[in-house]
């Protein structure tokens, strides 16, 4: 099967999913030049990504009618079922997928799906990169993600430049599924790094400990990290912006790991308190908060004046 060849000034992108993180993603590839097209359903969809539109973007309305004009397809949404319909639906990438178009999957999804999506559309002679992304909305508005990629790096490299349109540093993990497989691992250290900050503060306000003065500890010392900045504007202020990523999410992402874990027969004893501390926040509703409402799922089981 031969490898894709572009010229540079032809290729079409399409992206399927332009949510909270793939809006960015394609603003970005617009605004460097390329051809854009974009899978919106509904009117308020179009009304949400309207400047993308107003931009240039094209429409489209199935995944099948978008694989059947683009050179590369951008997947960016919640996880592995919502990719897999993407691509396996009756009116899915493999419908239409041209030989020689290159499928990228930027969500979160299980390394196995990736594996068993890379498969079948080799054999409709297309080719496929797992390319998780870190970072927040705001590094997605900005064009300033991280991507974790996992494939053939000749492959990757025919499509470097449209990832690098919106991406800051492009990792590249292994063979495919080894990029889902590091987002994971390192979703698992971020969203434990996020409970255990969130068991402290409310452990921290039962006992009566100043906030500010633990925060004012913990920022100047061995235990700061990215996460506790984000979680540390929420507690001082209430601002649940640095970390616009929701519980629900959240809780996916634990239980990919696990499942993960339990694949390979190694130890996650961590993992599994992590991950019911998330489905704790989801059963009490809390599932569509970002990652900082954690402290208020903790306080609602504390019995915390303010929960």
């Amino acid at each position: 099967m031969g490898l894709p060849q572009f010229r540079k000034d032809s290729r079409r992108v399409g992206f399927i999913g332009v949510g909270l993180m793939g809006h960015g993603l394609a603003k970005h590839a617009l605004a460097r030049g390329y051809p854009v097209s974009v899978l919106l359903r509904s009117p308020a969809a179009r009304e949400r990504n309207s400047d993308l539109l107003e931009a240039g973007a094209a429409v489209l309305d199935t995944a099948g009618s978008l694989a059947a004009q683009c050179d590369v397809v951008i997947i960016c949404v919640t996880g592995s079922p919502q990719v897999e319909e993407v691509v396996f639906g009756p009116s899915g990438l493999l419908s239409q997928v041209r030989a020689g178009t290159v499928v990228v999957d930027c969500s979160t999804s299980l390394p196995e799906s990736s594996r068993r999506i890379a498969a079948a559309l080799e054999t409709a002679g297309a080719f496929f990169l797992d390319a998780a992304l870190t970072g927040t909305p705001k590094e997605a508005e900005e064009g300033q993600v991280n991507l974790l990629v996992g494939g053939s790096p000749v492959v990757l490299n025919q499509v470097r430049d449209v990832l690098s349109s919106f991406s800051r540093h492009i990792y590249e993990c292994g063979g495919v599924g080894a990029g889902h497989s590091v987002k994971l691992l390192h979703q698992f250290v971020v969203l434990s790094n996020a409970a255990v900050l969130a068991e402290a503060f409310s452990c921290a306000q039962k006992t009566g400990v100043n906030l500010q003065t633990l925060c004012d500890v913990i920022g100047s010392g061995g235990a700061n990290s990215t996460a506790f900045q984000r979680l540390s504007a929420f507690v001082a202020e209430g601002n649940d912006q640095l970390f616009r990523f929701s519980l629900a999410n959240a809780l996916k992402d634990m239980q990919y790991y696990t499942r993960m874990a339990s694949d390979a027969q190694v130890v996650s004893a961590v993992a599994g308190v992590v991950h019911n501390s998330y489905a704790v926040a989801n059963n009490v509703g809390l599932g569509e908060r970002y990652v900082p409402h954690l402290i208020q799922s903790l306080n609602k089981m504390n019995g915390n004046k303010s929960a």
